[in-house]
């Protein structure tokens, strides 16, 4: 069984950035979107996926921030109310700022606790900052996995799959990343369904420790171009028959 493990990190404030910052980048985006964006924030696509993945019959893990530039966590309270009340789950997307100090990580997990009234037992560091220390802080707080690792920005090798332990904690290395793919990969938006069934090909024909693809697709990218794959990327996974897509607390527990 290939594992795939389904993922959003929440980067941005809910009220998107200004309308300059999108405008820089109107190439990304279709003339619709750009003529909408006094009445649509086109960052903001949490009810949209959360729609997809219903229909899909999927589920998978939120990362929130607790500290969002010009904006306040609790904006949110309502979007992580119906994901968990509609069995998603929610993860902290821990600040780079806090990755030196367990007192500030302990102080961003009791924020989202708080506020979803859950236990937050998954970790992914924004911008993906990671230190071999890290692991341990995490441990004694209570998490049970992150999602921290990536160790090159322009390939997918076996270092990027499956999964390792640290201890107690269980890390997952990010194995396909929407920036990545634009950014460093220079992937055009025909090739990305083929990436993921390239990616599947290769993790079938290694170990199985290797069985396990964490996908991150941001929330705030659904309406960009390549972005706006992730309802093929989702119909291609789900037509396998050996694949198995999982939110994080679920993939923990099968692999436990």
């Amino acid at each position: 069984m290939q594992y795939v493990f389904l993922s959003h990190d929440v980067d941005w404030r809910k009220q998107g950035p200004s309308k300059e910052h999108i405008l820089a980048r109107k190439e990304r985006f279709e003339k619709e979107t750009i003529d909408n964006l006094d009445h649509t924030n086109p960052y903001y696509n949490i009810p949209s996926i959360m729609e997809l993945e219903d229909k899909m019959r999927v589920k998978s893990t939120f990362f929130f921030r607790t500290k969002y530039e010009h904006g306040d966590f609790t904006d949110y309270q309502d979007d992580m109310n119906s994901l968990i009340k509609g069995g998603w789950e929610i993860g902290l997307h821990c600040d780079p700022s806090s990755v030196s100090n367990i007192e500030d990580i302990a102080h961003e997990k009791k924020d989202l606790e708080n506020i979803t009234k859950t236990s937050i037992i998954g970790n992914r560091v924004h911008y993906l900052k990671f230190d071999e220390k890290l692991p341990s802080k995490l441990t004694e707080l209570g998490f049970v996995y992150d999602s921290s690792v990536r160790h090159s920005k322009d390939k997918i090798d076996e270092k990027e799959m499956g999964f390792y332990n640290y201890d107690k904690l269980i890390e997952f290395p990010v194995t396909i990343m929407d920036a990545y793919l634009f950014t460093y990969m220079h992937i055009e938006e025909k090739d990305i369904v083929p990436i993921f069934q390239k990616t599947l090909d290769y993790s079938r024909n290694l170990n199985s420790e290797s069985n396990v693809i964490t996908v991150l697709w941001h929330d705030n990218v659904l309406k960009m171009k390549g972005g706006r794959m992730y309802k093929n990327i989702l119909e291609f996974l789900t037509s396998q028959d050996d694949v198995k897509i999982c939110k994080g607390e679920e993939l923990v527990s099968i692999l436990k």
